[in-house]
């Protein structure tokens, strides 16, 4: 999924028309338009219903508060019924559903307003995050979208802002007990982006979402999770800083993530070769390939075997 404005629909449309992505992560600005660009992306799709995402946090990190209203903070949510919260995100959810919206990267399950977080998490209590983080995926499912918490392991103790390197986490005990608890507590349909850190007794400088011990282990392994697993961003500095994002596609899908962000619209043609040319030099396995877009055609309502191909 490439990272676009409104803007950027146009160029979405012709990779979706060529059947080279799975759908888009949509930023600002955005206008009254905005409806019927993503309706336009999704008539022209080769292989189906695209997943269309946006990052609707609420507080620092809201795409479509100009078209929606603004949407407080989790921290400022977490002072409220919990039950209002889950009412509060399905109406917005609902309302981005109206937009073709159909999947929000949200909840943030970060314990801890560490640095790149700061009021997106709910609180420094894993439990309050965890309450509130299952309320708020439940009010998205509520509204038929697919709700995405973020970002595992866990950023809100990291000793950076991944969107400029790449952050230490605790280590892997410290994280067991406090940031690891709110992703227990998930409600099935929702899925996991994993975030760009580097854990102590875990990953050890690798980034956690390049990790087959982060992803396939902890997370699938160790956690049971079993939905669809996403990337943050490939473009962000704590990847892109240290190698091309083509390159670290193919190590996330080893790794076991199934959907990858891959930054702006003029780099999907590069990823996908990459990924043809891993799949024929043996470092991407296809089963492991098909495992992907086996999660990611089920998100997206594709029935492989009844679909007719174009």
């Amino acid at each position: 999924m490439p990272v676009v404005d409104q803007g950027g629909l146009m160029a979405v449309a012709d990779l979706a028309g060529r059947g080279l992505i799975a759908g888009a992560v949509v930023v600002e600005p955005v206008d009254h338009g905005l409806g019927d660009a993503i309706a336009s992306v999704q008539a022209v799709s080769a292989t189906g219903p695209l997943v269309m995402a946006v990052d609707e946090e609420g507080g620092t990190v809201q795409r479509l508060d100009v078209l929606l209203g603004d949407m407080p903070s989790a921290r400022h949510m977490a002072g409220h019924p919990i039950d209002d919260v889950r009412v509060a995100a399905r109406e917005r959810a609902e309302a981005m559903a109206g937009l073709g919206f159909t999947m929000n990267l949200a909840p943030v399950v970060d314990v801890g307003a560490g640095l790149g977080i700061g009021s997106r998490s709910f609180s420094d209590d894993p439990l309050l995050v965890a309450a509130f983080g299952s309320a708020v995926a439940h009010g998205v499912l509520d509204a038929g979208l697919t709700p995405v918490a973020k970002h595992f392991p866990g950023h809100g103790r990291a000793s950076a802002d991944s969107h400029r390197q790449l952050p230490v986490t605790p280590p892997l005990e410290d994280l067991v007990e406090v940031d690891l608890v709110p992703w227990r507590y998930l409600p099935p349909g929702a899925a996991v982006m994993v975030g760009h850190l580097s854990v102590p007794g875990l990953t050890d400088g690798v980034s956690t979402s390049l990790s087959p011990e982060a992803v396939d282990g902890l997370l699938r392994r160790d956690l049971g999770f079993d939905g669809l697993v996403i990337s943050d961003d490939l473009a962000m500095g704590a990847i892109a800083g240290g190698m091309d994002i083509p390159q670290a596609a193919v190590l996330s899908l080893r790794a076991g993530v199934d959907l990858l962000v891959v930054g702006s619209a003029d780099g999907v043609v590069a990823v996908a070769w990459e990924l043809v040319t891993a799949l024929e030099d043996g470092r991407l396995s296809p089963g492991r390939l098909n495992e992907a877009v086996g999660r990611v055609l089920e998100v997206r309502g594709v029935d492989p075997c009844g679909f007719e191909w174009e």
